[in-house]
């Protein structure tokens, strides 16, 4: 195997355990009563294709969560990260990094800053950062069902360039765009365990200017099934349709992938 291909599985496979997204499957709320000892979980999704014609393509979707719980505490930090890299061409890098906090999170009504930071060089989002918090509301939880949501303000930065565009479409001034916005934040969730080998999450997210009702909703679907007591398989959907988009690309946008659970 050739140095630079060793570099890019290497790259592509150990990247999102050394970069230590909105929130998938770790985000659950136990129906125990607090405990004073810390508790720690981490998940680990990753799924790695590898295809040769021409050139080998190598095509890479990750994400790992960390859960932290101290008493009434609680610290969630995300990070995905996917890659498309095809010889010499980088010809999709997107991720996330995610650090969300709770206090009293056993609680009906809870308070949820969060930071967030993220890419997509496909869709022509050089950087998004914002920053916020949720009023959390706890509707139902159980031993196998929970169901929550939130709403709450945020304040974006956001930079986008034309790379997404089709030439069809571009305009005189490919000057790239930056926004700076107040923005509504809102989410439902719910996950559910069929059974003690499945687990089914989903969420929706909708945000917006108070201004005007312009919305971008994402939705994430994630199913797993476990394939021992510390791994699973999964398969997830995640989709954007943005009513508005600051450059003229398409309104939806989705991305359906398989791969591998690992946790602790």
């Amino acid at each position: 195997m050739k140095i630079k291909t060793l570099i890019v599985v290497l790259t592509v496979t150990l990247l999102p355990i050394l970069m230590q997204a909105q929130i998938l499957n770790i985000d659950r709320t136990d129906t125990t009563d607090y405990a004073r000892h810390a508790i720690f979980d981490f998940n680990l999704n990753s799924g790695l294709e590898i295809d040769r014609q021409k050139t080998v393509l190598y095509d890479a979707t990750n994400t790992a969560e960390a859960m932290l719980q101290q008493y009434k505490e609680l610290f969630i930090l995300a990070a995905s990260y996917r890659f498309t890299y095809n010889g010499p061409d980088d010809i999709l890098n997107a991720g996330f990094v995610h650090l969300r906090y709770r206090h009293n999170y056993k609680n009906k009504l809870q308070p949820e800053p969060f930071v967030q930071y993220q890419w997509d060089n496909k869709r022509g989002i050089e950087h998004r950062i914002l920053a916020g918090a949720n009023l959390r509301y706890n509707i139902t939880k159980g031993q196998r069902f929970e169901f929550n949501c939130g709403l709450g303000l945020m304040y974006e930065e956001e930079k986008w360039d034309y790379v997404g565009v089709d030439s069809a479409k571009l305009p005189g001034d490919v000057t790239p765009i930056t926004n700076y916005f107040t923005k509504i934040n809102s989410y439902i969730r719910f996950t559910w365990d069929p059974n003690s080998n499945n687990d089914i999450t989903f969420n929706v997210f909708l945000q917006t200017r108070p201004d005007r009702f312009k919305p971008r909703l994402a939705p994430h679907a994630q199913w797993n099934v476990k394939a021992g007591k510390h791994v699973a398989l999964s398969i997830s959907f995640s989709g954007m349709y943005d009513t508005a988009p600051v450059v003229p690309i398409e309104k939806f946008y989705f991305s359906l992938s398989n791969g591998v659970l690992l946790s602790l």
